[in-house]
């Protein structure tokens, strides 16, 4: 028989338990804005943290994200229907009913708690321009058009250099390329060592790139596995340069425009043909799509500099992402939208448009100077 001290000790655990995640997101709240709290956290936790879960669940070939939604599920389903079962058929089913619901929520509250101290806490941390010294300013049209033209005529000519089928449309296969993704970052690492953190090789999605497709998202860094995945079923031309954009996040960068620059950047320096093409093609429209918004002119000027390799993979792109077009990709962005505003990215999803500035800021003198990348 339970005695009254064991009832007490019994109300004191469920009490510290639910006060716990109460007091660690109110703690977070109150110190996360704080720039030297955010960096101390993010350097010997955070990183830490997802580094060894990216290491222990690395061993596993699958996606551990897929297997841990499809685990969630399952549970999820399962608990709901033995706490309803258990509700209707036992005298005091609603009081274990409303026990097992203050059970789930609380496993949500840690995973909540999880997520804000190892990954949320990540965005107030100093970003990539901040540690860099590469300052993203306003970006003359000149200089805007310079940077585009030389990123199109560079992606013209390493465009001939990637395998093609018959019709000109890209045929590398992913495997080859995929597993060479940990060395990618060793030439940008050594201008930027603070990127040196090991580069962890990205998981394809097998259950859930439609998904993401359909969500607007070509790949997605997990922090609760601390691994990097990959829409396979994007179009491949622009999957190097999304695994150097996943690699990124697991570098310490953070900001997804931020992370685009250095993923576009990181490809080119690689000297790999495959990546280089990618980041000088993703570059090429995010470039574009500026300058184009900016001066439509100057872009037309250009359109016919692009390569007929080129073009193609620019026209599958489009056609891929236009079926996608609808509620669901809008709904998903409004929501990625305000997620990205909670974490300090004012620009939101615009924010993927901002890596503009660096683009510009980072190529204008090469570009100025003439020729294509090397």
């Amino acid at each position: 028989m339970e005695t009254v001290k064991t009832k007490k000790k019994s109300r004191l655990g469920v009490i510290a338990a639910v006060a716990a995640p109460v007091a660690l997101a109110l703690l977070f709240l109150l110190l996360s804005p704080l720039r030297g709290f955010a960096n101390f956290v993010t350097v010997w936790f955070s990183r830490p943290v997802k580094a060894l879960l990216g290491t222990v669940f690395g061993v596993i070939p699958l996606s551990v994200m897929e297997l841990e939604y499809i685990a969630a599920f399952l549970f999820i389903l399962i608990w709901n229907i033995r706490t309803v079962a258990l509700a209707v058929r036992r005298e005091d089913g609603l009081r274990l009913a409303l026990r097992r619901t203050g059970v789930f929520l609380l496993v949500i509250a840690y995973l909540l708690v999880f997520f804000l101290w190892c990954f949320a806490i990540d965005y107030r941390s100093d970003s990539f321009s901040e540690r860099s010294g590469l300052e993203a300013g306003p970006v003359e049209t000149e200089d805007l058009y310079v940077v585009t033209k030389y990123f199109v005529q560079s992606a013209a000519q390493y465009a001939k250099e990637v395998k093609r089928d018959g019709d000109l449309h890209w045929a590398e296969e992913l495997d080859g390329y995929l597993g060479s993704s940990k060395y990618i970052y060793e030439n940008l690492n050594s201008e930027f060592p603070f990127l040196s953190a090991r580069s962890r090789v990205p998981k394809k999605m097998y259950l859930t790139s439609r998904i993401s497709s359909w969500m607007g998202f070509t790949g997605v860094y997990f922090p609760f596995s601390g691994e990097s995945n990959i829409n396979i079923e994007s179009p491949g031309p622009f999957i190097p340069q999304t695994i150097c954009h996943e690699l990124a996040h697991q570098k310490g960068v953070y900001a997804e425009q931020e992370a685009n620059f250095v993923g576009i950047a990181a490809a080119i320096a690689s000297g790999d043909p495959v990546y280089v093409y990618s980041g000088l093609l993703a570059g090429s429209v995010h470039l574009a799509n500026a300058l184009a918004a900016a001066d439509a002119k100057l872009w037309r000027e250009l359109v016919p500099l692009m390569s007929d390799e080129m073009r193609t993979d620019w026209n599958d792109n489009h056609a891929y992402w236009q079926q996608f077009e609808g509620k669901v990709e809008e709904v998903s962005s409004k929501v990625y939208d305000g997620y990205l505003k909670a974490q300090g990215q004012e620009l939101g999803i615009r924010s993927y448009g901002a890596c503009v500035d660096l683009l510009v800021e980072y190529y204008a003198d090469m570009a100025h100077a003439g020729g294509t990348a090397e």
